[in-house]
């Protein structure tokens, strides 16, 4: 099944659009309805809407997920993007490591469930 994700606020918009161009459905909490939402409103809506969600918060969602896993909620995944890895600047860089995640998730290489980092 082909992986649907949320970008979480600090992730702009048109990252999001770029990444349709590229056949992934990915929405972005900026302009939605989630905008200014807090962390834990945000996960239960990707939640709901069965999405994974990528972030770059790392200290804000990792215990949620930890929260989540433990009340037996299932979490579609949560990608973590380090800043450092992919600099704001170098959209295309994380284009091509987000649709090459979204093929291996789509293969099964790849359980984002846990939460997973996205690499170059």
């Amino acid at each position: 099944m082909k992986p649907r994700f949320l970008l979480d606020e600090q992730l702009s918009p048109k990252i999001a659009e770029a990444a349709r161009a590229l056949d992934l459905d990915v929405r972005a909490v900026c302009g939605s309805t989630l905008e200014g939402r807090d962390d834990e409103s945000i996960l239960c809506a990707a939640v709901a809407d069965d999405r994974i969600l990528i972030t770059i918060d790392i200290g804000g969602f990792t215990p949620l997920l930890t929260k989540f896993f433990n009340e037996g909620t299932r979490v579609p995944g949560l990608i973590l993007v380090n800043p450092k890895t992919f600099p704001s600047q170098d959209r295309k860089v994380l284009l091509r490591s987000l649709k090459s995640m979204a093929d291996r998730i789509e293969r099964g290489e790849v359980d984002p469930s846990m939460g997973v980092t996205l690499t170059r």
